[in-house]
């Protein structure tokens, strides 16, 4: 039957029991119908086994009288046996057969992948694709149905973020182009994918009720990008966020989940909440774009109904609700779907994505004297951290038994006069960071060993974000950046130090020197109200206009090699709204290793109405050469690309005039630059009757001519004088009734070009 015909024949009460999830990762199912249970999971960096072990085996392990409590500790010590009691170890073996029952034959050994800003680091979108495809194949091999997590594309906009390690980037292009390949990816294994938090769950605090006060600017230009590519890419649900934003919570924002999620960007997918994250009335989220309320049992159908017979629901919505979850249960369900491979394979194809993630994701942030490569590992000795932090808490968690230890990969040795320290810091969801500073017992062992003065020092980050470093980052020798790695950092990080790879990770996020620097430190919040008081100017945007240097600047990170861009081109040097820019250049490997470089183009506005950053990412792209290797490359962007919200007339809109080009290694590196020039712009912003007086009132020939047309059509001229003295952000067509009647003026404004 198709959704229609089956909706045709279901109740009322039916269709509400649909929208209600039925347990905490699972749907309803109405078998006479053909709806059958579909399984979520938090799945971002892999199968998380205590949600999977809880929603399906609970109940009947309560029954075989053990404890809820034996439970958890048997799943989060599932390949730790010597942390296990002997009645837990039956247990355990039970629960292995069940799984290995579950999942057709093949034993739980799950993998663990990189989260967002690893994968972020790469710069890569098939390396991203590649991941979000082993994420789907363990979702088939788990009988997962849609992935949740897979993105999260929340702008990294304050580092203190608990879920900071979650997300792509501080720049929406690069989370939005990065995401939107692991949506591909998820979904080339018909695995529904599942981008969150829509939108703008940039922090951990009180995050369920919080009220986030965001300009319409900000949120069209920072925080909604990444998301309508995600939607475009083809995601088959949306997971709708805890907060409030300008007052109205996400579940129940009719503007976020209608106007701009259905209508603006065509939607025909799923929208569910997070988990609780309805606190109103359930019939009311229906009514605003809410598709399925999370977790079961979500026992509101009585909610839901009410408002369906008291008008508040309208019949049209309820039943799309109820019909997108039929859809989704229809096309997705993976309960009975045959692995399309074998277990080697499924496994080396996991191995490779996260260990390619590692190779690229990871970045070398300094490198005094070519310390390395080293030609000799046994010449290091590790310090620090025991063991790799390869995810973070909360639902990113993942207990797997596929991980290399740092002491497998590098060995024991405590004599190499090259110390490394690993520095391993937690980050949870629910809880948002107290500082970004490294902890005391750290600090002691690096202070130490910069005392001893007999090694060189090298510090492994381990962290979900940025750290203070500016106490010791004189002192040290070389740093690497590893984030939360997955089940290859360990691996991936030896190959680095020795060579074997060249590290060609950048930041998409800035390291500042001091966590005072970061553009929202004056906005973190201390109760249920954030003011997003820095706008647009979250990351580098915000470092640039402020002129605060950062400890690196986004884009940063070392290479092996040296890179160098040469004959910068434009295809044009003048440009109409509807436009495409191709930029060219030569990019030479002028060193003696192969690598890979990040070239990133920025564009600024130097002379514009609104205030702009510097400049702004609207291109990248990663390319590999030999040594000594030229390779003549193109980026692209569209004129479209450049144009900036304006709050008062509710649109993007593009100014005319002169526009910097610049190529780049970081926002900071700037390799080459060029001009265009837009001749027009938006109708809006273009010079002429519709300009402030105050565009006009210093350009003396403009002026002269609107004088010139205010007294030949007998207009006051003494209102354009008080106005000028008082009110000189008044646009001429309010104060001029007949402006339309200088022509004069409008010609004069129409052969002034901006520079």
């Amino acid at each position: 039957m198709t959704t229609k015909e089956i909706l045709d024949k279901l109740t009322d009460e039916q269709k509400a029991s649909l929208i209600c999830g039925a347990g905490f990762f699972s749907t309803r199912e109405i078998s006479e119908y053909g709806i059958r249970r579909m399984q979520f999971l938090d799945g971002g960096t892999g199968m998380n086994f205590e949600q999977l072990f809880n929603d399906i085996f609970v109940d009947e392990v309560v029954k075989e009288g053990y404890t809820r409590e034996q439970l958890d500790h048997v799943i989060h010590n599932f390949y730790k046996l010597g942390n296990l009691t002997d009645e837990e170890k039956i247990l355990r073996e039970e629960l292995f057969k069940k799984m290995t029952e579950y999942t057709g034959g093949f034993e739980p050994h799950p993998g663990c992948y990189p989260p967002g800003i690893l994968l972020g680091s790469t710069w890569n979108p098939k390396v991203v694709f590649d991941n979000g495809k082993a994420l789907g194949l363990e979702a088939l091999m788990y009988k997962i149905s849609c992935l949740l997590g897979t993105p999260n594309v929340n702008l990294l906009r304050e580092p203190r973020n608990g879920r900071f390690f979650e997300g792509y980037s501080e720049d929406p292009l690069v989370g939005g182009i990065l995401g939107r390949e692991m949506v591909k990816g998820v979904e080339s294994q018909g695995v529904a994918a599942d981008v969150k938090h829509f939108a703008a769950n940039n922090l951990e605090i009180n995050r369920s009720g919080i009220d986030q006060h965001i300009s319409q600017r900000a949120l069209e230009e920072m925080y909604l990008p990444a998301f309508e590519k995600c939607i475009k890419a083809g995601t088959a649900t949306v997971m709708a966020s805890y907060p409030k934003i300008n007052g109205a919570h996400c579940t129940e924002n009719k503007w976020l989940l209608r106007d701009v999620l259905r209508e603006r960007w065509g939607f025909e997918g799923l929208c569910m909440t997070d988990w609780g994250a309805c606190v109103g009335d359930s019939g009311d989220s229906v009514e605003s774009g809410i598709d399925l309320l999370m977790p079961g049992p979500w026992n509101k159908e009585d909610e839901i109904l009410n408002a369906l017979n008291d008008g508040r629901l309208s019949r049209e919505e309820f039943d799309k609700a109820a019909g997108r979850v039929i859809d989704l249960t229809m096309k997705y369900n993976c309960s009975d779907k045959a692995f399309p491979i074998s277990y080697e394979e499924y496994e080396e194809t996991g191995r490779k994505a996260c260990y390619d993630a590692n190779a690229e994701g990871i970045i070398m942030l300094k490198n005094k004297d070519d310390l390395f490569p080293l030609e000799d590992m046994r010449r290091v000795a590790l310090y620090g951290s025991p063991e790799l932090r390869i995810y973070g808490s909360g639902s990113a968690q993942v207990i797997t038994d596929r991980a290399h230890s740092l002491k497998e990969v590098f060995g024991e040795n405590k004599d190499g006069d090259v110390a490394v320290v690993v520095i391993s810091m937690p980050s949870a969801e629910g809880t948002d960071r107290d500082d970004l500073k490294i902890p005391d017992e750290y600090v002691r062992v690096i202070r130490g060993l910069i005392d001893d003065e007999s090694r060189k020092v090298v510090l492994v980050l381990n962290v979900p974000g940025p750290v203070e470093l500016s106490e010791f980052i004189d002192d040290v020798d070389a740093v690497f950046l590893i984030y939360y790695p997955g089940m290859e950092g360990a691996t991936a990080l030896y190959d680095i130090m020795s060579g074997k790879v060249n590290p060609s990770g950048r930041l998409t996020v800035t390291f500042p020197e001091r966590y005072e620097d970061t553009p929202a430190f004056l906005n973190y919040p201390d109760g249920f109200t954030c003011n997003y008081g820095e706008g647009i100017f979250v990351g580098y945007r915000g470092y640039e206009i402020r002129k605060v240097k950062p400890m690196f600047p986004f884009g940063f990170g070392l290479s092996y090699t040296t890179f160098d861009i040469t004959d910068m081109t434009l295809d044009k040097s003048e440009y109409g709204l509807d436009d495409k820019v191709t930029v060219g250049f030569t990019l030479t490997n002028t060193g003696d290793r192969a690598g890979a470089q990040v070239v990133q183009l920025y564009v600024g506005d130097p002379v514009s109405y609104q205030r702009k950053p510097v400049k702004e990412l609207k291109a990248f792209g990663k390319f590999y050469l030999e040594a000594g290797e030229s390779k003549h490359l193109t980026l692209e962007f569209d004129i479209s690309d450049i144009g900036s919200f304006s709050d008062d007339l509710g649109k993007f809109l593009i100014e005319d005039g002169v526009y910097n080009i610049y190529l780049a290694f970081s926002s900071e590196d700037v390799r080459s630059t060029a001009s265009m020039r837009i001749k027009e712009g938006s109708e809006e912003l273009m010079l002429g009757i519709n300009s402030r007086l105050l565009d006009i009132m210093y350009r003396p020939e403009l002026r002269a001519a609107l004088v010139e047309d205010i007294r030949s059509t007998g207009a006051d001229y003494q209102t354009l004088i008080d106005n000028e003295r008082y009110t000189p952000n008044v646009r001429i067509n309010s104060i001029y009734k007949n402006a339309a009647d200088f022509n004069n003026f409008v010609k004069e404004c129409h052969n002034y070009l901006k520079d």
